[in-house]
């Protein structure tokens, strides 16, 4: 028969294993631990065998402990004297469900002991609770022996409905009763983290095991217990038919508070499901939103897997762990302004010389922003870190340029035609300065120009369009080879790399006109590097460009006036991306470009050239740029060219240049930057400028000499000032001394 106080009622007992009280403020040790962040700490050293094992310390280096959160006790009540509970508001007005009146004083000490492991304060007196910032709501649900009614847990749950978003229920029933209260709690929000019981059994007891009831909702979350191995304890009860809201947490020598100001170390399931709800307040905490289910379902899919793998009828889920718990769930991801879902941890984006602000702005951290994940929770991300800057300086890049300006084969056709080719060489050994492994060469260039005094056509494939317009087709019968000069390129030409080209001139007396077209993916063929999909992109680089060219040469000196026109349909001003920072998916710019040239004694010369263009702005739907304003680039170059001076066929070139440089232009971003009250992203819309914080300049000494027998010696020294537009970035210098002979 039941106790005549409780009778027609089913009974609730205490589910704790055994006590053991340990006198004193700061419980046995005095031994200190460094936490994440440097915080030198007795509170968490006394209680780290269960935050420890939870990884709980992830939570408290972001800051994170419980404040703000309220968690409602039902239990025997609690000693609100305690030191650990001193702290003005961490111990609400509460309720005493067994009479109705306010009195919850703790004659028993499971209850205090209860809110001490959800929320003991971190003072450095002894322990603290896993959200030491929370408040504690306390419920006095359980009399001085232990027991109570279902009545007085209903009374209590209808009590806390409203004031506390989650309670924590540590006792058991000795059956199932009516859940009509735990229903009412259920449809209001609530989220109830009941202990699993310490009977051993198959299943967890009441009212743990009305967690897969479908009326729950996923809002009430069984707890068993684990020892310091995280083995099952023997007196828990296990997961049974109700694996799926099953979690363990440590409840073996839980140490915590006590009555009269004192410390106990408790066994119990009831010692292990306040772990649960402390962790559940520190989830509130960060995202207020979360329902009662998102964060049961937050601590189930983020739980560490013990026992047999997945879901199981012992563990459940598994162990909680407050770290996986913090971290995204799922894909992050965020919207574009049309409302189309992208992934903002995917893609890259590789900028250019012109675009090289988005490098500044990556490198500053100015680029952040919030992405969601499966549940909605937002977490800052770096979009920086997907920010490739343009390749520096490196042997690899300094010998191939020897190579394609040593390994030409120059061949004048019947009738006056020039057909040039370059060949590219085989890789060179890792670590070697010498020769060459065996490999298949191929042709990495080619040109052809038929010269007639009043015209000229040319057709060309492997960027050699530089050698016929702008600055490397002035004073083409001097022999020089001005195209030869990396820094004469035009610099526009980048925008449609690897393209092939076709031209045609006519002459009269000093003055010619001349028109041209340029085109990628005409030369797949050949053995030029991979320029068609650039990294991370995903997208085949397609461009083209067509342009007009008025020139006085007079065998001296010449002059040269180009308009050029650049359609890119993969990518913006020479950049390329894919996944939020795409810049826009096309864009055309419109180049003026002024060169000149003059022979100041045989075999040297001078040349230089200017550039402007302007891009029109465009709006993009691809990414979080939502558009980029009429952007104005420009760029400028001096080089001095010598040929034949030392040794036959040497060249000599002394150059200066500033790389493609945007001088005017703005963009908008318009992205996540967090969440509201009602757990609704809020977006922002930032205007950056395009101009980077400086200005490269380049320097560049060459000397090349062809050799007897094949062999070559070529020599580079190279200067970047302020590298890729950054006011603050180290110069690069680079000496390249190459011999080459084959053997």
């Amino acid at each position: 028969m039941l106790p005549p106080a409780i009778s027609r009622r089913t009974m609730l007992v205490l589910a704790f294993a055994g006590a053991h009280v340990l006198p004193g403020a700061q419980a046995q040790t005095t031994v200190t631990q460094v936490l994440a962040g440097g915080v030198t700490d007795i509170d968490y050293l006394n209680s780290a065998a269960v935050l420890g094992k939870i990884n709980a310390g992830y939570a408290y280096a972001h800051k994170l402990s419980g404040a703000g959160v309220t968690v409602g006790v039902l239990d025997a009540g609690i000693t609100p004297a305690h030191r650990e509970f001193s702290d003005p508001g961490k111990i609400l007005p509460g309720f005493n469900a067994l009479d109705g009146g306010s009195d919850v004083t703790d004659h028993v000490g499971h209850g205090t002991h209860v809110a001490g492991i959800v929320a003991a304060q971190h003072n450095g007196m002894g322990t603290m609770g896993v959200a030491f910032g929370a408040s504690i709501l306390p419920v006095k649900v359980l009399g001085d022996d232990g027991r109570g009614s279902s009545q007085a847990l209903d009374r209590g749950l209808r009590f806390a409905i409203g004031k506390a978003p989650i309670v924590n229920v540590s006792l058991g029933a000795e059956n199932a009763y009516s859940p009509a209260a735990m229903k009412e709690a259920a449809q209001a929000g609530m989220l109830i983290v009941a202990a699993a019981g310490n009977s051993g059994a198959a299943n967890p007891g009441w009212p743990a095991r009305f967690a897969r009831e479908s009326w729950a909702g996923n809002q009430i979350i069984a707890v068993g217990a684990v020892d310091a191995s995280n083995r099952i304890a023997s007196f828990s009860n296990r997961a049974g038919d109700t694996a799926g809201w099953f979690l363990v947490a440590p409840g073996v020598n839980v140490l915590s508070t006590w009555m009269n100001g004192q410390y106990a170390t408790m066994s119990g399931t009831s010692m292990a499901a306040p772990v649960v709800s402390g962790a559940a307040a520190l989830l509130k905490q960060q995202w207020p939103a979360l329902s009662a289910a998102q964060i049961a379902n937050i601590l189930f899919v983020t739980a560490t897997d013990l026992g047999v793998p997945g879901i199981d009828p012992i563990y459940g889920r598994g162990l909680l762990n407050i770290e996986k718990a913090l971290q995204p769930i799922g894909t992050l991801t965020t919207t574009t302004l049309n409302g189309r879902t992208i992934s903002v941890l995917s893609g890259t984006t590789q900028v250019s010389s012109a675009t090289t602000r988005l490098l500044g702005l990556a490198t500053t951290g100015q680029l952040r922003v919030v992405g969601l994940d499966g549940f909605q929770r937002d977490y800052q991300v770096d979009l920086g870190r997907s920010v490739l800057p343009p390749a520096g300086l490196s042997l690899e890049q300094v010998f191939g340029g020897m190579d394609r300006r040593i390994d030409v084969a120059e061949h004048v056709l019947p009738g006056g035609g020039e057909l040039a080719v370059a060949y590219a060489r085989a890789p060179a050994r890792a670590g070697s300065l010498f020769g060459h492994e065996e490999g298949r060469g191929g042709i990495a260039a080619l040109s052809y120009v038929a010269q007639r005094p009043d015209r000229s056509f040319a057709f060309g494939m492997g960027s050699t369009a530089g050698n016929y317009f702008g600055a490397g087709g002035l004073l083409p019968q001097q022999g020089l080879a001005l195209g030869s000069v990396t820094a004469l390129a035009h610099p526009y030409f980048a925008l449609v790399p690897g393209a092939a080209h076709a031209g045609f001139a006519r002459r009269a007396d000093d003055f010619g006109i001349k028109f041209g077209v340029l085109s990628t993916g005409a030369d797949r063929t050949l053995d030029a590097p991979d320029i068609w999909m650039p990294p991370g992109t995903g997208r085949q680089l397609r461009a083209r460009s067509s342009l007009v060219e008025l020139s006085r040469d007079d065998g001296h000196a010449a002059l040269a006036l180009s308009f050029a026109r650049i359609q890119e349909a993969s990518g913006y001003l020479g950049s390329y991306a894919s996944g939020p920072l795409v810049l826009a998916n096309s864009a055309y710019t419109q180049a003026l470009q002024l060169s000149g040239a003059v022979r100041i004694a045989s075999g040297i010369a001078l040349a230089g050239q200017a550039s402007y263009a302007a891009t029109p702005g465009v709006a993009s739907d691809a990414g979080l740029i939502t558009g980029v304003g009429t952007t104005r680039t420009n760029a400028f170059s001096l080089a001095l060219i010598a040929a034949g001076r030392f040794r036959p066929h040497d060249r000599l070139s002394l150059s200066v240049s500033q790389p493609m440089r945007t001088y005017a232009g703005m963009m908008t971003m318009d992205a996540y930057t967090g969440l509201d009250d009602q757990g609704s992203p809020t977006r922002e819309k930032m205007r950056f400028s395009m101009v980077p914080s400086g200005r490269e300049l380049r320097g560049e000494l060459n000397y090349l000499v062809p050799l007897r027998a094949a062999a070559s010696v070529g020599m580079t020294l190279m200067l970047r000032h302020e590298p890729n537009h950054l006011a603050d970035a180290a110069a690069e210098k680079l000496l390249a001394l190459r011999y080459l002979a084959p053997f």
